[in-house]
Parts: structure tokens; C-alpha cells; sequence
């Protein structure tokens, strides 16, 4: 018996979903839990799988729809059976039937050839190849010099001769999925509030010297010691219990600051950047932080981020300094208030006791929405992180 497979809910996320990829096609075989498709919302990428053995009868979705949650992308059963009753009446596949004697008006789909009003006019396989070879229709209008319609030969051609000589050749790439999702909120980001970037460094020789004497120990246990991220973050919380303006949102009016601190921690992916979260952070043992941060990278990578994992960060941290990236400007993740970057770890020396010694710092970026924070406040924090890292026992408490 066919069945509709629908669009999910994908965790506690609400609004519409995009279908990014049909990862089988209309006639194909399947068998019960094959991935059929890939959709995405709000940063968290899922599959959908099929519900049952069988065929796939009808996609009623394209790739890169946008559809809002229970919608019907496509009927999956028996091969040949009706599943008529099983379209909805919205849907373009369900077309009503004419009343009997009812006249058929013929209707010319062919385009007319290009005039002289600039719009580049081409055939349907013309269409199809420029697709499939990532070629940009203006180019083959360009090469063939004329401005009659593009043919499926002219794609060809121009992809076998290759672009007009002082031509750059390049690809093109809809703007879909999490990218797009992410293009909307650092535009809304930018717009939207009033940034400003602090930036300092930090002498963390003292912590170190302290990671370096606990490495010892815990390899000698056959653990993995808490990275530098993992510390950093441990001390980041630890010093917004100082500072609890900084770990607000601000949204409709709307000043709301927290009682539980709660991290967005930014992990780029192939197709992006998410933030899943590390709740109560300032209350957890830096291996308890260590565990988590590491799990979430591996369910990050592995695609298996859930809405879940997402939901109810207050406050965002982000560590380029791995790619000796020493300070940045990062954009706030609204509605907080305030997000922070790590730098890299530098080593440079220092005249102690008229000796010349090396020691280590660090850069920090943070960038505060202004409308809520002042300089003041953000500077006092940064303050109060050096403190911390600079008495790094307590980070092990």
C-alpha cells in the first residue's frame, strides 16, 4: 500500500525546511530506511528515509524547495499502483480531470528566438547541459556571437572548445541550504545590531606550564589532557559569573539575561559553520567539558547534530588560533549579546630579573552588541578572564 513521505520535524526546530538533495529518484527501487533525501533547517542537516519497501511513484518536491513541516514530498509504494487519492489537491502533480466534452485549447510551449530586447533564449536541452557542465548561458551566447536561441549543440560546443580567449572559466553554485541559512543571519547580524570589538592579549604561561605538567599525568593514565579550547572555555564561563550582563539576549525590546550559562561552541563543517551547545558550562569539570566538546565535534562531523544539540545558547565562543589566526572581528550570533574569539598561542620573550625569557600569550576578540553592552563592561570582563587564566589551578576545580 503507497505512502506519503513527509517532510519532518527536525528537533525543536520550527518554520520551513529545505530539501536539499533527492538522494534517489522518481522509479527507483527502495528498500525500507534507504536515504531518500537530505533536508536542512536552521543549520542541522537530516535524512529522510523511506518508510517502506518499494518504489518511489511520484516526487512531488524539487531540490532547493523551501516547504514548511508535514509537507508531502513524495508518494513511495507498489510499482504501478494508484496513488491518485495520495497527492494533495495543492500539489502541481494533481490535476483535475476535465469534464467530459470539454474542448482542449492547444497551447505553444516553444519559445520564440531571441530579439533584440537582451534575454537570452534557449532550448530545454540547451538548458540541461549548461547545467550539467556548470556552464553559464551568457558565456555560450557570447561564444556562438549571435542572438538567435541556444541549442543543446552550441553547449557543447562551447564546452569542448572551452570559453572566448581573456575569459575566466569558473562554476556556479545556488545559494542553498545551511549556507544560505547562515548568509541570512550574519546579514541580519550585520544590520541588525550595533557591534563593537574589543581586543587584548593574555600572558597564559602559568597555564601552560600547568597543562604541560597535568599532560604528564593524565597520558600517564592513557587519557587525552583537556585541550587549550577546552580551557579557554572553562575560563570564558568562569568569568561571565562575574559579568552575567554579557550572557544576555536581546530580542523585541527585550533585555533577558540568564541564569545558566550556556555555550555556543562553533565548529566548521564542509558545508559550514553550526554552534551546538555546551549547557551549564561554568558548573562543569574540564574533563566533563573536554568529553563534551569532543562528542559534539564528532556528531558534527558525522552530520547527527540534532535540534537539541542546538538550542538554548547564551553566549558563543569561536578558536581560529589552530590555523594561527591571532585576532578577528567576530559576528554576533543574535539575539546574544556578545560572542568571543580565541587567538593562537604565541610564544615571545620577555627581560624578567635582567634575564631574557620566553614566555607564552594569547589574543582575545570579543565583540559586544553595543545597544546593551558598553566598552566598559566588556573591557572589566576581559580583565577578569586574564585573572583567571593567570591562576589556572582553578580551571581543574
Amino acid at each position: 500500500m503507497a505512502v506519503q513521505v513527509k517532510m519532518p520535524k527536525l528537533g525543536m526546530m520550527e518554520g520551513d525546511i529545505q530539501l536539499v538533495s533527492w538522494e534517489k529518484r522518481e522509479g527507483d527501487a527502495v528498500t525500507e530506511g534507504d536515504v531518500l533525501a537530505t533536508v536542512e533547517s536552521q543549520k542541522i542537516t537530516n535524512n529522510i528515509e523511506a518508510p517502506i519497501t518499494g518504489e518511489i511513484l511520484k516526487v512531488l518536491i524539487m531540490e532547493g524547495e523551501t516547504v514548511p513541516i508535514g509537507t508531502v514530498l513524495a508518494i513511495v509504494g507498489e510499482h504501478g499502483e494508484d496513488f491518485s487519492g495520495l497527492i494533495p489537491s495543492a500539489s502541481p502533480a494533481a490535476k483535475p480531470e476535465e469534464p467530459a466534452g470539454t474542448p482542449t485549447i492547444q497551447i505553444s510551449t516553444e519559445k520564440p528566438p531571441a530579439g533584440d530586447d537582451g534575454v537570452i533564449k534557449a532550448s530545454p536541452v540547451a538548458k540541461r547541459l549548461a547545467r550539467e557542465h556548470g556552464v553559464n548561458l551568457e558565456d555560450v551566447a557570447a561564444f556562438i556571437g549571435s542572438s538567435r536561441r541556444i541549442q543543446g549543440d552550441d553547449v557543447l560546443a562551447y564546452v569542448e572548445e572551452g570559453p572566448a580567449q581573456g575569459t575566466p572559466g569558473y562554476t556556479e553554485t545556488k545559494l542553498m541550504g545551511m549556507r544560505k541559512t547562515i548568509a541570512e543571519r550574519m546579514l541580519y547580524s550585520s544590520k541588525e545590531t550595533a557591534p563593537v570589538v574589543l581586543m587584548r592579549s593574555v600572558d597564559i604561561s602559568a597555564l601552560h606550564d600547568l597543562r604541560q605538567q597535568k599532560k604528564a599525568e593524565y597520558e600517564a593514565r592513557g587519557q587525552k589532557p583537556p585541550s587549550i579550547n577546552d580551557l579557554m572555555m572553562k575560563a570564558a564561563a568562569l568569568a561571565l559569573e562575574q559579568h552575567p550582563k554579557l550572557n544576555s539576549t536581546f530580542e523585541n525590546g527585550v533585555i533577558r539575561t540568564y541564569e545558566d550559562i550556556n555555550f555556543n561552541m562553533a565548529i566548521a563543517i564542509d558545508t559550514g559553520l553550526i554552534t551546538p551547545v555546551i549547557r551549564n558550562i561554568n558548573k562543569l569539570h574540564i574533563d566533563e567539558i573536554s568529553k563534551k566538546a569532543k562528542e559534539l565535534g564528532q556528531k558534527a562531523n558525522a552530520g547527527t547534530i540534532s535540534g537539541q544539540d542546538m538550542q538554548g545558547g547564551t553566549f558563543t565562543v569561536t578558536n581560529l588560533g589552530m590555523l594561527g589566526i591571532e585576532v578577528s572581528t567576530p559576528i554576533l550570533n543574535p539575539p546574544q549579546v556578545a560572542i568571543m574569539a580565541f587567538g593562537s598561542i604565541q610564544p615571545y620573550l620577555v627581560l624578567e630579573n635582567g634575564q631574557v625569557v620566553q614566555r607564552y600569550k594569547t589574543f582575545f576578540s570579543l565583540t559586544l552588541d553595543h545597544r546593551i553592552v558598553d566598552g566598559y563592561p566588556g573591557a572589566q570582563y576581559l580583565y577578569t578572564l586574564a585573572e583567571i587564566l593567570q591562576s589556572p589551578e582553578q580551571l581543574w576545580l
